[in-house]
């Protein structure tokens, strides 16, 4: 087929495409054919999106486009694998800026990926970072960190496993952020030359696995722990050390064996889950004074805690304790919400498959 009948190909599927009220279980099964190697030749030959099709169109979204391509039996890549060979082959022309942070930065970045971020390397000279999260001020940081050195993704994802929705950012940044790629025990040694990088990377990783907790003794007095999760034992037993240092208690336990179920998911654990609390009757403010996180919602927990050195009685500052979760719960449905509301507007909803045990 030459390029000119080709051409005239696609524009009379196109056209056909824009008919109101087009049911494509009704076409002969010679234009039906035809309509499948159309799309499959804009789509996996020329490299061109579901919503770029959807674009030339006119009047349709990626999400029919993908329902079309299901029907017709076109293989519709996956949508990382489209979005990097857009970014590979410059289609989509994003500047990609080279990491100019500190010793600091570099520690708080890296104990923040080794929490809650994913690194690798599509091709060379690109460093791919995202992560996924239901809570507006984790997407709300991890724009705030990496936006001055490339460009950002957000979109809503469906967890089949769970029935429930989040939101996944990603960037694509330059060969510059590798050292992302290192996993703890390669970097250890170098964030323990100084105390500074230790305080940065504890901040990192608690932005991404933590939380700081005002709550209540059986004495009604307060307490103040600083918790940190993973299911790498090891950091855990590392920072354990590096609290001792500080003079602070700890207490190093199992959160989630295997096997045992996420609550209200029924969902069993691969790896045991691990949790380091964080303790001290007489230093725990100035532990916190020290560490230095950037999550917005770690930093309004910190804030809080500090807000009750020099009270008591764990009444004094219940109210607050109570609004902030509040605040934050509401936060966190508010986003689920419009992660589901906005998966759905290019996406059929997801069917519930049934139980078969019960």
């Amino acid at each position: 087929m030459t390029e000119d009948s080709a051409r005239r190909v696609e524009e009379e599927i196109l056209s056909l495409l824009r008919t109101k009220g087009l049911s494509i279980k009704g076409l002969d099964p010679a234009r039906k054919e035809k309509m499948r190697a159309c799309l499959d030749h804009l789509h996996n030959e020329k490299g061109l999106s579901l919503n770029d099709i959807a674009k030339l169109i006119g009047n349709k979204t990626s999400g029919y486009t993908s329902w079309l391509c299901r029907q017709l039996g076109v293989r519709a890549r996956p949508f990382e694998e489209a979005r990097l060979r857009g970014i590979r082959e410059k289609r989509r022309k994003y500047e990609r800026k080279p990491f100019d942070g500190t010793d600091e930065d570099r520690a708080y970045l890296l104990g923040l990926k080794h929490g809650d971020l994913t690194a690798s390397r599509p091709w060379n000279g690109a460093i791919r970072v995202s992560t996924s999260t239901t809570h507006p001020k984790m997407v709300r940081l991890f724009r705030s960190l990496f936006e001055p050195y490339g460009h950002v993704y957000q979109f809503p994802r469906y967890k089949k496993d769970t029935q429930t929705y989040e939101w996944n950012v990603q960037v694509i940044l330059d060969e510059s952020f590798s050292f992302l790629l290192a996993n703890f025990e390669e970097v250890k040694g170098w964030i323990q030359e100084s105390e500074a990088r230790i305080l940065s990377y504890l901040s990192g990783f608690l932005d991404a696995e933590g939380s700081i907790l005002v709550t209540r003794s059986t004495r009604g007095k307060i307490v103040i722990f600083v918790d940190y999760f993973n299911e790498y034992r090891p950091i855990l037993e590392w920072i354990e050390r590096e609290a001792t240092k500080f003079g602070l208690g700890v207490s190093l336990r199992l959160n989630k064996p295997i096997g045992r179920g996420t609550t209200g998911f029924h969902l069993n654990h691969n790896r045991e889950y691990w949790q380091l609390s964080i303790f001290s009757t007489h230093n725990i403010y100035g532990f916190l004074r020290r560490l230095t996180p950037r999550h917005q919602e770690k930093q309004a927990r910190r804030e809080l805690a500090l807000w009750a050195e020099g009270k008591v009685e764990y009444r004094e500052v219940e109210a607050e304790v109570v609004s902030l979760r509040r605040r934050i719960k509401e936060e966190v449905a508010a986003f689920v919400k419009l992660a589901e509301e906005t998966y759905l507007k290019n996406h059929p909803r997801p069917t519930v498959e049934s139980d078969e045990s019960s």
